[in-house]
């Protein structure tokens, strides 16, 4: 007996099952948000989520949608921040709507309320691209491999603000809508400022924002007459969409500015010069008759605009990164864990590492579906196999991939399931209740978690880890906030806890277009008295900061533990005990 499971249906969505949508998504936030209810706190999640919060409630007290310099970090110059507005815009909306009854308290309920307003969206998006790649009958087990994805727990928890669930959702939409796309116009434009958007919120997005532009020119390949009207309107409305959110975002004085890092005059060239090539390979479709001479064509004239692109910017050769001083980068960049390349990450077997088996197996079992499924469900499926490939490779770089390759594979995963499922049904045997259970947990990544904690112990926590723990806690920085407003010297990992929490300004949080802070913390940590003294007194210091029983420098690679604690201008006004050290400076003493 064979067991088919329908795929590529054209259903809206109006006609989606929101009962299985709203339940799952329910049954997630009530999960993810018990703990909160219960302490009564919404802390920020990170430290990336604290700033973001600092950030919005920046924009929140009146500083220009234009403008997002961090004043108080490099003090006391100021640090250009590269992040987009387009995530702070729906906080400030929040804080707006709570702060008439929750006053000061509005960012935390805003900080509380965001991430589950995107989590209802991805798990909505994720039932729509399972059942248009996989059939209806993948759409409920996907939802259920959703609430045991350890990426929902890790982006959607409260406090999560940071613009990585967002990005989630936005490749979700663009996988969709490269889908309906193929033979939809208005699918098309939304393809088009869906991959936009994604850009301008983040160029961690630009392994989704090169599946989708390859998706629509290998659509006109395969079928030039029919597929031009939706090519050239992704196109067009892709080019357009990066202008606009160029203009939106940056002001006037800076649009010959180049930058590798964020949305800029680089990505609009870009976006333009892939709007062209396909313009005027789409005009030469009379003289390209074969698919062959076609895909040989826009490969040309794709070099070509990569070639020009990197011409013009040649520091982008290196990456989103490559702006920053080489020196900087192996101190700073090296210590951020999440960036490891998943040879070094998992070089070390611990219970983390079951992130990883979740985006592997689902990325094989897209692979292996898109094999198996008849030839005229494959195309679905060879769309998701492309963004599944682009993800993957971009997760096997740096670790944090994890987070869009493990939701965007569940299309895949959920089919095989749904077969088993099938399997299961029509034998009813206890063997047969056990294959399927099994082939179910193989992708629910909450049990990967819970079994290697049971393989692999977690170390007890040591004494620096406690100590850490205990100085991002809201009242260890009550003694430092008291004090008048200052400039300090600081642990960098707490830099943006002192930004939220304090009226301080600081030399760094942590950020990588703050170069200059970045060389003076190094300067001042590792090159000696005289030096720290130089940079103290140049930026008018008036307090060192770090955490008790943390070292000063931890966070920056290869640098020896600070050792200038006895240096007579630097004087204890903390107790011994206190999470929080601080010193004041006091440059008259010699």
């Amino acid at each position: 007996m064979a067991y088919r499971v329908e795929a590529g249906t054209q259903m809206g969505w109006l006609n989606t099952n929101w009962g299985q949508v709203l339940a799952i998504w329910l049954a997630l936030t009530v999960t993810l948000s018990v703990s909160v209810i219960i302490s009564g706190v919404v802390p920020p999640s990170g430290g990336d989520d604290v700033m973001r919060l600092v950030e919005a409630i920046d924009l929140f007290n009146g500083q220009s949608w234009f403008d997002t310099t961090q004043y108080r970090d490099n003090t006391p110059y100021g640090a250009p921040m590269h992040w987009s507005r387009l995530i702070d815009a729906p906080l400030v909306a929040l804080m707006a709507l709570f702060t008439p009854f929750a006053q000061d308290a509005a960012p935390r309920w805003a900080a509380f309320v965001w991430p589950p307003l995107v989590l209802l969206a991805v798990v909505a998006l994720v039932a729509e691209v399972t059942e248009r790649v996989a059939g209806k009958a993948a759409r409920l087990p996907a939802l259920a491999l959703l609430a045991f994805s350890i990426a929902a727990y890790t982006e959607f928890v409260p406090g999560r603000i940071d613009h990585h669930n967002v990005q989630l959702a936005l490749t979700l939409l663009m996988i969709l809508a490269c889908l309906e796309g193929r033979f939809r116009l208005g699918w098309a434009v939304a393809a088009g400022v869906t991959t936009a958007t994604g850009l301008a919120i983040g160029t961690e997005i630009l392994p989704s924002l090169v599946s989708a532009l390859v998706c629509f020119a290998l659509y006109w390949v395969v079928d030039p007459h029919q597929s031009k009207p939706m090519v050239l309107a992704f196109a067009a409305s892709f080019a357009a969409a990066v202008l606009f959110h160029f203009l939106l975002a940056t002001p006037p004085a800076l649009w010959l500015s180049p930058a590798c890092d964020a949305l800029s005059i680089t990505y609009l060239t870009a976006a333009i010069g892939y709007a062209a090539a396909v313009l005027i390979a789409v005009s030469l479709t009379p003289w390209l008759r074969h698919t062959a001479s076609r895909f040989v064509v826009l490969a040309i004239l794709g070099c070509a605009v990569l070639a020009m692109v990197l011409w013009l910017f040649p520091s982008c050769r290196l990456g989103p990164y490559g702006d920053l001083d080489a020196d900087l980068a192996t101190i700073y960049l090296s210590e951020i864990g999440e960036a490891q390349p998943i040879w070094l990450w998992g070089s070390v077997w611990r219970s983390e590492i079951a992130l990883a088996v979740t985006p592997i197996l689902g990325t094989i079992a897209v692979l292996i579906v898109t094999c198996l499924v008849p030839s005229r469900e494959r195309w679905r499926w060879l769309v998701l196999a492309g963004f599944s490939a682009a993800l993957f490779i971009i997760f096997c770089l740096q670790i944090r991939g994890f987070r869009l390759l493990t939701i965007a594979v569940l299309p895949g995963a959920a089919w095989i399931v749904a077969r088993v499922i099938a399997w299961f049904r029509a034998r009813q045997s206890l063997g047969s209740a056990v294959v399927a259970g099994l082939t179910l947990l193989a992708f629910a990544g909450a049990t990967h978690l819970y079994v290697f904690s049971l393989l692999f112990a977690s170390a007890p926590k040591t004494a620096e880890a406690a100590s850490f723990a205990a100085c991002v806690e809201q009242d260890a920085y009550e003694p430092l906030a008291a004090l008048p407003p200052a400039r300090l010297m600081n642990y960098i990992i707490i830099g943006p806890q002192i930004l939220m929490r304090t009226p301080h300004a600081i030399v760094s949080a942590g950020y990588h277009r703050n170069e200059q802070g970045l060389r003076d913390m190094i300067s001042f940590y590792r090159d000696g008295e005289a030096q720290a003294r130089d940079v103290a007194e140049e930026r008018d210091l008036d307090y060192l900061v770090f955490c008790r029983g943390v070292p000063a420098t931890n966070g920056l690679a290869g640098l020896p533990d600070f050792d200038g604690h006895d240096w007579p201008w630097l004087k204890r006004i903390s107790g011994p005990e206190e999470p929080l050290q601080i010193y004041a400076i006091d440059l008259s003493q010699q």
